[in-house]
């Protein structure tokens, strides 16, 4: 063998060996953030024991990558949750008023809260929905449904609802992406207050908050906020989880959230093509916290949302620089996400007190870009029945990750709340059971 061909191959070993240690690296960020962020606000916000959030959630999630799942451990602190494996560590940390944060500071003096997981109540349920509502309860025979809460509102008041222990009424659980759709709707109530517009250059946007032009240099001028609230801002943003991938060094890295996204030039011209990003809406949720004239943002939520709409302990958990991580980290109860589903339907009928019908109808019009037809402004629709076989293509949803839904179905006045830990997406199986309640609200008479 010659030198130069022995040099060639210590070469590509060594390169093969820092790719390996670099991925090995990256699957080690993504395991550790995300048992650390679960593990704290499945504890410290939702008031879950810390063995259920593991056997359930995060051990699962870590099954997708043997090596995970075999070197990352746990343990959950004074306000704090740590995981560590493969040489990385990260913390996530609860505050009182804002929830976890990974790689965040914690209140210096902070007690546990008490356990919100109350056991389960005795269920509200109309006649006539028992048996609807355990269809979306019972396991398939290999398992991993794991739903967790149902709430199902008819013509404004509550008709079903349901719980699978620990959960319970009281239990905040994590919407994931449902969280869009409301920064969607904080934004409508900025555009009506005129204190933004969807027309507002996202550039100028940035630069006016004082943003150093590097930082976003590669962003087309001509992007708007009606451009990431609809997934067309065309940014060269990536979504597949992968170690290194962009959505996952937005969510686990250590830089503020919305920094990600306006880092990475475009791919598209602004409109021109869907892609659905959650850096899109980490990005919005900034230049929403900017309008907010120096106000906290739990302040403005508590004054313009949450009290209006009678929630109770919400949650919304912001990034290292306070920024609420607008594409994933909401925590309501079940209840309370019906609350809100009743929010926007009553908005689509023209009859929110505090959200107009322009803009809920504007929120979930079918976009025109290439293949944004079932997205608006925040929201997944059923155009062409896509998502929803048995209901109307004016159905829309909120929808997130592990099978969190809140569907609202116009037509028939109902908000139907799901919650769960189901990694297939195909065995969450809601379709049936909306077609079952649309039936049963046909049949249901006007004065019940």
């Amino acid at each position: 063998m010659s030198k130069r061909l022995q040099r060639n191959l210590l070469v590509g070993f060594v390169v093969l060996l820092a790719a390996g240690g670099w991925l090995v690296q990256g699957m080690a960020k993504i395991g550790t953030g995300y048992a650390a962020k679960q593990l704290c606000s499945g504890v410290y916000v939702s008031g879950l024991p810390a063995d259920f959030i593991l056997r359930n959630d995060i051990e699962p999630r870590l099954a997708t990558v043997p090596i995970m799942s075999r070197f990352i451990t746990t343990e959950v602190g004074p306000a704090s949750a740590t995981a560590r494996g493969l040489g990385v560590a990260a913390t996530a940390t609860y505050r009182r008023a804002t929830g976890c944060t990974l790689h965040g500071l914690a209140d210096s003096d902070v007690a546990r809260p008490p356990n919100r997981a109350t056991p389960t109540p005795a269920v509200v349920m109309a006649p006539g929905l028992e048996t609807i509502i355990d269809a979306a309860f019972v396991e398939p025979e290999d398992g991993g449904r794991q739903t967790l809460a149902m709430v199902v509102m008819h013509r404004g008041q509550v008709v079903a609802e349901r719980y699978a222990e620990p959960v319970g009424a009281a239990t905040p659980l994590q919407g994931w992406s449902m969280n869009k759709s409301l920064m969607a709707s904080f934004i409508g109530l900025q555009v009506a207050s005129g204190e933004m517009k969807l027309a507002d250059s996202v550039t100028s946007g940035l630069a006016a908050q004082g943003v150093p032009g590097a930082a976003f240099e590669g962003l087309a001028d001509e992007m708007t906020l009606k451009h990431l609230l609809s997934m067309t801002s065309g940014i060269d943003f990536s979504e597949r989880y992968f170690p290194g991938d962009n959505v996952t060094e937005m969510l686990y890295g250590y830089a503020p959230m919305w920094t990600v996204p306006a880092s990475q030039g475009q791919r598209h011209p602004p409109g021109s093509v869907f892609s659905y990003s959650s850096g899109d809406t980490n990005l919005v949720s900034f230049l929403w916290q900017a309008s907010l004239a120096g106000e906290p943002y739990p302040a403005w939520l508590q004054r313009k949302v949450f009290e209006p709409l009678g929630l109770h302990t919400p949650t919304l958990e912001p990034d290292v620089s306070g920024i609420q991580v607008g594409s994933s980290f909401a925590f309501l109860t079940a209840r309370d996400w019906a609350r809100v589903g009743q929010w926007w339907l009553d908005a689509w009928h023209g009859r929110a007190a505090n959200l107009s019908q322009q803009w809920q109808r504007l929120a979930v019009t079918p976009g025109v870009s290439e293949g944004g037809k079932n997205y608006g402004l925040g929201f997944w629709l059923n155009t062409d029945r896509l998502f929803f076989s048995q209901a109307p293509a004016n159905t829309f949803h909120a929808g997130g990750n592990s099978g969190q839904f809140v569907v609202v179905i116009p037509d028939r006045e109902l908000v139907v709340v799901r919650l769960g830990l189901t990694l297939d997406p195909a065995k969450v199986a809601l379709d049936g059971v909306l077609g079952d309640l649309q039936s049963w609200a046909i049949r249901r008479p006007v004065d019940q």
